[in-house]
């Protein structure tokens, strides 16, 4: 028997359906689904347009959490999710990600075809929509910096975690807070600091204060947490750092009007003064840059109209190998974009989404729909005679040893069955999707090529975009498209970058 989590949320309408009215509903339909429900998360007098709810945020922290035991959410409708169409997407995207299927006990209160489209927006780019975002994901963290708590991490050198119970409980566990109190270091880092703010040099100050044994890469470390040591604590300083390699963004550390500090929230070891100094002194070093791959958005996509690729040189321009021809990397990407926005709203692009649409659909259901389904409900039909077969035998291990080898044969045969069903029902979509909707969705996509950043914006263009064409003599250009099957949808376009070769 599979388990289920249960989300109510009643809101200040006084004609809105009550948490208990949702719970008998939704308890009727575990039954009928043969779900066990082992977990509930609940938003009394909560709106459904804020995704700031404290049980939705639990909820989303147990999505998550490798020790979760149930696969199934169940709500009233889609509503109770959030009114926000895009909300509610959000989580059904988060959901199916980590294996969790939404059921309903009222039909959704949504449009079946923009529903498939939104969600097939989010599949195709995975871009992490703000719910979801590591920003959002954090802020928590951020708000017990607010109240003086550390937000994760090792201590500094100088300073040592202390654990503090909150007087909560999580599965069973007590929960805990830290901060941070002096260490036996302590009184080296404070004079090493000390010295560095009066203006002695690294390497006097770390052999004056007996740290003669730390690198200069620590060292360097440390005074950055200049703030930490003036008894402040500090945290947003660091960008994300890339799987590719470098930061977000190019820099290694955020402005310092995006750091989130909290004065006076432990023992200090400088003064707030010596830390500003100290902190003056590494801004106006020479800011270091850390170019990703990011920085080029049309990197392996620019080629000749003969296949001759242009590679980006790292220093703002495209360069073609042999000949060394260079071309302005911000013209060139600013003018791909601006071409791609206008293609993508024109009627020509629409028709020709359109009729792809058409014969993405055309393929008969598939047969094997039918014997799965059967063949799942066998095994549930089994799976249940065994259960009750274990719960009257004074021996029942050999019926769990196999309860548990026929589920895992469910399961497997359920997942084979979940991806026919999802590709008969995006093949339904397909077929009744109007050209209102293909324009609809594609002026969605256009605008939202401005909100971006460089990271998702590359994606982005590389799952629309197979080539552009850039001649090396005339400098015309040419955009060939492409989507997810792979199939090529629309003809080339042609336009003249405007730039100084």
């Amino acid at each position: 028997m599979d388990s289920a989590a249960l989300y109510l949320r009643s809101s200040k309408d006084r004609h809105d359906v009550s948490l208990d009215a949702q719970r008998r509903e939704l308890i009727a339909l575990a039954k009928a689904r043969n779900l066990t429900i082992v977990e509930t998360f609940q938003d009394a007098v909560e709106s459904g347009k804020d995704d700031q709810r404290p049980g939705f945020q639990t909820l989303l922290r147990r999505m998550k959490d490798k020790d979760r035991s149930w696969t199934f959410l169940l709500a009233l409708d889609t509503s109770r999710i959030a009114r926000n169409q895009y909300l509610a997407h959000a989580l059904h995207f988060e959901c199916e990600k980590r294996g969790i299927k939404v059921l309903y006990a009222k039909v959704p209160e949504t449009n079946t075809v923009m529903d498939v489209v939104i969600r097939a927006v989010m599949q195709s780019f995975d871009e992490l929509h703000s719910l979801m975002s590591k920003e959002k994901g954090l802020g928590g963290m951020a708000e017990n910096v607010r109240q003086g708590w550390r937000a994760g991490g090792r201590a500094p050198l100088g300073y040592r975690l202390e654990h503090i119970a909150t007087g909560a409980m999580r599965d069973g566990a007590a929960v805990t807070k830290s901060r941070l109190v002096r260490s036996p270091e302590a009184h080296k880092v404070g004079a090493y600091m000390t010295a560095r703010a009066a203006g002695a040099s690294r390497a006097q100050a770390a052999s004056a204060a007996g740290l003669r044994d730390i690198s200069d890469s620590s060292l360097i470390g440390m005074e950055w947490n200049a703030l930490t040591y003036a008894g402040h604590t500090v945290w947003n300083v660091h960008t994300e750092r890339l799987s590719g390699g470098g930061y977000k963004g190019g820099t290694k550390r955020r402005p310092r009007a995006d750091w989130v500090i909290q004065y006076d929230t432990h023992d200090r070891l400088i003064g707030t003064e010596e830390a500003e100094a100290i902190l003056a002194r590494l801004e106006k070093g020479r800011p270091k840059s850390y170019r990703t791959k990011a920085d080029y958005l049309l990197s392996g996509l620019l080629l000749t109209p003969e296949g001759k690729a242009w590679h980006d040189d790292g220093d703002g321009s495209y360069r073609l190998a042999g000949k060394g021809r260079r071309i302005s990397q911000q013209a060139i990407e600013t003018a791909v974009v601006a071409k791609l926005q206008a293609d993508m709203i024109s009627d020509a692009f629409v028709a020709e989404l359109l009729t792809e649409a058409r014969r993405m659909s055309a393929a008969p259901p598939d047969e094997r729909l039918k014997p799965l389904r059967t063949e799942v409900t066998a095994m549930t039909v089994k799976i249940g005679k065994l259960a009750g077969f274990a719960a009257e035998s004074e021996s029942p291990r050999p019926f769990l040893e196999k309860i548990a080898e026929l589920e895992r044969q469910r399961g497997q045969i359920a997942d084979e069955l979940r991806t026919l069903e999802d590709q008969q029902n995006a093949a339904d979509v397909l077929r009744a999707i109007s050209e209102k909707d293909i324009r609809t969705l594609l002026a969605g996509l256009a605008d939202h090529l401005h909100e971006v950043d460089r990271e998702a914006l590359k994606e982005m263009i590389g799952g629309m975009v197979e080539r552009v064409e850039l001649c090396s003599t005339s400098l015309n250009a040419r955009l060939h498209y492409n989507f997810a099957a792979g199939d090529f949808v629309a003809s080339p376009r042609g336009f003249e970058p405007r730039f100084i070769p």
